[in-house]
């Protein structure tokens, strides 16, 4: 079976565990059928328990009409709390997709974009590059990062790339003086992001290179073009980045979304040479990710160390696995208890933020803490005490 066989009985499952860490599985992995975001996005609508967990682990999903048609029931119903969730995945949708549904989308999208959705659709190669230019432009100038026009520069970079106006010629220029400079300018970013667009397999080496970089906007993007090739020659040129310090949270997230066979070797062998054990938390989670029996050994072996770790939550994690793989544990309902009740308690504390957030005399702290939680890496552990990383917790 595939993975994506192995998953889908469980996409929508009455398990909260199980689905949650379905839902985890897939968030970055780039494959996942426009026909599951619509049932997830139901699913969403139908189940106030699943609902924000379901919203924050799709918005890298594809959207189809049926997607986008659900997608507008649910922010025309969404109670306050979960609106801007919604709102969110707005920007998911493609400008095609948004145009067809106008009418009803009207409301919730700006003037200001939906004519730069008319540019996307009918501007030409001077228009579109002109627009591209001025929002870089603005991006390098603005005191702090911008990620709507972030995205904006990915999605006209993204119209170059479907007209053929952006080629080899024009990202090897880009690379050649970006790989000179100490920091990647906002234009070697985007043009990474092209990289994955195109999928030219001769930049491979080049961006597994890059993983040692320590800019998280420029690893997440060299991260998704490497992710989106799904070869072994990705595998090859990621694994001796495994190992070392500064990128081997990137690389094994590489190698956790890349589903091959050779993929799950470099990390099990991975397992066995590190002594770190939130290395070993990550990597586990990684091979647990990958759905294969071919693990069990290093999965067993960290249950018998009984390792803790802060970077993941180990027995949902576990949980997960052995449901979703069908192997009987005789510690699986412990892990159940263990992981609703941490579930539970996070719940309770999203519910508790959402309290300060509707009271005016606590927008102060709100805001101190949210200045607090820039400076936190993607990869770190979340500082609600979820026992999630920060990028699957508060910072969606």
């Amino acid at each position: 079976m595939t993975f994506l066989e192995k998953i889908e009985p469980y996409l929508t499952s009455d398990d909260l565990l199980v689905q949650d860490f379905v839902l985890h599985a897939l968030q970055d992995y780039p494959c996942v059928p426009a026909e599951w975001t619509m049932r997830l996005l139901k699913e969403a609508l139908c189940s106030k328990e699943k609902e924000l967990s379901i919203l924050v682990n799709i918005s890298n999903h594809p959207f189809n009409d049926d997607a986008v048609k659900i997608l507008i029931d649910g922010i025309k119903n969404a109670e306050k709390s979960m609106l801007d969730l919604y709102l969110k995945l707005l920007d998911h949708i493609e400008p095609e997709l948004a145009m067809k549904y106008k009418h009803e989308l009207k409301r919730y999208i700006s003037k200001e974009t939906w004519d730069f959705y008319h540019l996307l659709l009918h501007g030409t190669e001077e228009e579109v590059w002109e627009e591209y230019g001025a929002v870089l432009a603005e991006l390098e100038n603005a005191k702090r990062y911008n990620h709507s026009l972030f995205m904006k520069a990915k999605k006209l970079m993204k119209k170059l790339v479907q007209n053929e106006w952006m080629d080899e010629r024009e990202i090897d220029l880009v690379l050649e003086e970006e790989l000179n400079n100490e920091w990647f300018s906002y234009t070697g970013i985007i043009t990474v992001y092209a990289i994955g667009l195109l999928k030219f397999e001769k930049y491979i080496p080049l961006l597994a290179s890059l993983l040692v970089r320590d800019d998280d906007i420029l690893l997440e993007e060299v991260s998704a073009a490497l992710i989106a090739f799904q070869s072994d020659e990705v595998v090859r040129a990621v694994e001796p980045y495994v190992s070392k310090g500064e990128s081997e949270i990137f690389a094994v997230s590489v190698l956790a979304n890349t589903k091959t066979t050779q993929a799950v070797e470099v990390l099990r062998k991975a397992y066995k040479k590190t002594d770190d054990e939130e290395m070993k938390a990550l990597i586990i989670e990684a091979l647990c990710h990958h759905l294969t029996k071919e693990a069990l050994p290093e999965i067993e072996q960290y249950i018998r160390k009984g390792y803790t770790s802060f970077l993941i939550d180990k027995e949902h994690v576990l949980y997960g696995y052995f449901t979703v793989m069908r192997i009987h544990h005789h510690e699986l309902e412990k892990w159940k208890q263990i992981a609703t009740a941490r579930d539970e308690s996070f719940r309770k504390k999203m519910k508790q933020f959402e309290n300060m957030e509707s009271s005016n005399k606590n927008r102060v702290q709100i805001t101190t803490t949210h200045r607090k939680l820039e400076k936190i890496g993607r990869n770190d552990p979340c500082p609600c005490g979820s026992g999630k990383k920060y990028k699957k917790c508060c910072m969606v």
